[in-house]
């Protein structure tokens, strides 16, 4: 049967003193990988998922970096159809560089395309606050969550959980509806240390005791049958070392390697060329380097063997859903999971690093769910689902009316 069909428009919840309109929290856990929840190291989302649900996986838009994804699970859009398509990327029509670690510039609201969830709330005349996400910070036809926290490393998961329950103290009147809350430690951790470094699974640790926190909250408030708690990731990110490395200009010349203007996203390699005025158009330099990289390739093996392939962007594969926007790079280097394309410039097998983080292209995801919307499913298990689905199920949840999106499913999560 479709999940909450139970519920209806205007439903109304009381937790024995105060009215509430349907509610969610929204939490995602930077870079935790799905398998990390079979670690028994995390009791309190296990909790959540053996009296709610959890997905079997989710899988992330691509690319599994975190801003292309945050915006995917809060629009309802591919990156190609938001526009985020990186962490950093080029616009030629813009003629200027998105890079997320300036939020004066990268907040301006030409870079952000559809409609987060937290505007759909606003627009439709509910209250909606957001933690820190990705975006948030951006303003919507001068419209923007109701309640805000920009991002900040100095704020504890426990001080956002705090944030949140003080919301949820709010007179139904102020109260926000939908609050969405960032959580960076793990990915960072996993990026210094690994992903199964003691001290990445101490910040998973850490995450769950706070959810836990927050969990002890809603109970203390009755509010556990009353809100809606929705845990996600973004990606995860497996381990690689030297013995899988393919340098690059083993094999490009010198030549070839200067055609190269910029590369974008990792470990995917978005390859910009270098466009002289008065020389090759970028359509020949484009070609120029795909013949490079495709020797490349077949010094490795080619088909049979080369850990990664090689495409010019019009020919991604249609499933990756990554191909139809002028800020995708026009070549794309798609290592396999574990591998990583670099130049001994950048990695000195004798002098560098030991260990590089991938953030892996087929990292699966989690997703963990109770409350009301998820009372008959009793630890029942969802089948996979792409991350963009979320946001209609979020919209059903709340009563909205989802702007145009990506999303196939209809708010509705098939069980296993």
């Amino acid at each position: 049967m479709p999940l909450w069909s139970h519920l209806e428009d205007g439903v109304i919840y009381n937790n024995g003193t105060h009215d509430f309109q349907p509610s969610v929290i929204f939490i995602s856990l930077d870079g935790v990988v799905n398998h990390d929840l079979d670690l028994s190291l995390t009791p309190h989302l296990s909790h959540i998922a053996d009296t709610g649900t959890r997905a079997h996986w989710m899988t992330p838009s691509f690319p599994p970096i975190t801003f292309p994804n945050h915006w995917s699970l809060v629009t309802g859009l591919y990156p190609e159809s938001h526009g985020i398509v990186g962490n950093y990327f080029y616009d030629a029509e813009l003629d200027d560089d998105f890079n997320y670690k300036d939020p004066s510039h990268s907040w301006d609201e030409k870079w952000w395309g559809g409609e987060p969830i937290w505007i759909t709330a606003v627009r439709q005349g509910k209250k909606a606050g957001v933690i820190m996400w990705p975006g948030c910070s951006t303003t919507f036809d001068d419209m923007q969550p109701t309640f805000m926290v920009p991002f900040s490393d100095a704020m504890t998961f426990d001080e956002k959980t705090d944030i949140a329950l003080d919301w949820l103290d709010l007179p139904i009147e102020s109260r926000p509806q939908f609050i969405g809350l960032y959580v960076p430690q793990i990915d960072q951790a996993g990026h210094k240390y690994g992903p199964y470094a003691n001290q990445t699974l101490t910040q998973l640790q850490h995450a769950d005791t706070s959810i836990g926190r927050l969990m002890q909250g809603l109970q203390d408030r009755n509010l556990t049958h009353v809100v809606n708690l929705m845990v996600v990731s973004d990606h995860g990110m497996s381990a690689t070392d030297a013995s899988r490395l393919v340098y690059i200009d083993d094999i490009l010349t010198s030549e070839e390697l200067d055609l190269i203007w910029k590369i974008e996203m990792y470990p995917t390699l978005g390859i910009r060329p270098k466009v002289i005025p008065g020389g090759d158009s970028e359509a020949e330099v484009v070609d120029r380097l795909y013949k490079a990289f495709l020797r490349l390739w077949d010094h490795y093996g080619g088909k049979e063997k080369a850990p990664f392939q090689v495409f010019k962007r019009e020919d991604f594969p249609l499933r990756y859903h990554f191909n139809n926007n002028t800020r995708i790079a026009p070549l794309l280097v798609l290592p396999d999971p574990g591998w990583n394309l670099v130049r001994k410039i950048d990695f000195d097998p004798d002098h560098g690093t030991r260990c590089i983080i991938q953030k892996a292209l087929t990292s699966r995801a989690i997703f963990v769910a109770n409350g009301p919307a998820w009372d008959n499913n009793d630890g029942a298990v969802l089948k996979p689902f792409w991350n963009v689905e979320l946001y209609q199920v979020i919209s059903r949840v709340l009563g909205l009316k989802p702007a145009s999106n990506n999303g196939t499913l209809d708010g509705h999560l098939p069980l296993e």
